[in-house]
């Protein structure tokens, strides 16, 4: 009997032990912030991460996003590096290296190659208009900020990248929002106008309807309220 006991105990210290490997899984949902009560969201996540590059987070409430923002001098590095700076497969979620929090048209970057281990396969879900319904808003924190935005277009982008351009007159950009509107999959009954800021969520696609092309890309796009 007590080499029972002496065995039980010695894998639940074992378990315990372990625990800290399985919270460190690109899994976990919410980032746990090791913080003093007056710090700020920000300057907390830099010292937890060790790192200058994040800015802030998004969060769609309802769901599992919940993401730190990075951005650095270029487009490349967060494709394949991670929070703290170690080379990953999986990337970060980044902002475009050329937009500030007041931009007028933010681009945010996450990877959806891996199902369940990236940090955008959870945006596919938008392919259903009921998730839609239920997950409208998203919310984006950069430099201590806190901006809202709400879902007008859910649509997957094979050919015409040039929602990527920041730099177009007020025409142009009024023709922009009426273009992202109608290419959604579903309607949204979301007004636009040619005074909104908007937020554009990019990620791999796999769709089925896709496959042929070699880039596709789904975008979540939203205006902020």
């Amino acid at each position: 009997m007590k080499k029972i006991i002496k065995y039980i105990v010695f894998a639940l210290a074992i378990v315990f032990l372990t625990l800290p490997l399985f919270n460190n899984n690109k899994k976990v949902v919410k980032n746990k912030v090791i913080s003093k009560e007056k710090e700020d969201l920000v300057e907390a996540l830099r010292k937890q991460y060790n790192n200058n590059d994040i800015i802030g987070t998004i969060e769609i409430p309802g769901t599992e996003i919940y993401e730190n923002i990075l951005q650095t001098t270029n487009d490349e590095y967060y494709l394949n590096h991670d929070n703290y700076g170690n080379y990953d497969i999986y990337g970060s979620v980044f902002l475009d290296y050329r937009c500030s929090k007041d931009s007028k048209k933010l681009l945010i970057f996450g990877h959806n190659d891996f199902k369940d281990a990236t940090p955008f396969s959870n945006l596919e879900n938008y392919y259903d208009k009921n998730y839609y319904e239920n997950n409208k808003y998203i919310d984006i924190i950069i430099d201590n900020e806190k901006m809202r935005y709400k879902i007008f277009s859910v649509y997957i982008e094979p050919e015409d990248f040039t929602y990527m351009n920041l730099k177009i007159s007020d025409e142009k950009y009024k023709n922009d929002l009426m273009k992202y509107k109608n290419k959604s999959m579903y309607e949204t009954n979301v007004e636009v106008s040619e005074d909104d800021k908007i937020l554009i969520l990019q990620t791999c696609s796999n769709h089925k309807d896709y496959k042929k092309y070699k880039d596709k890309y789904l975008l979540i796009i939203a205006k902020k309220i």
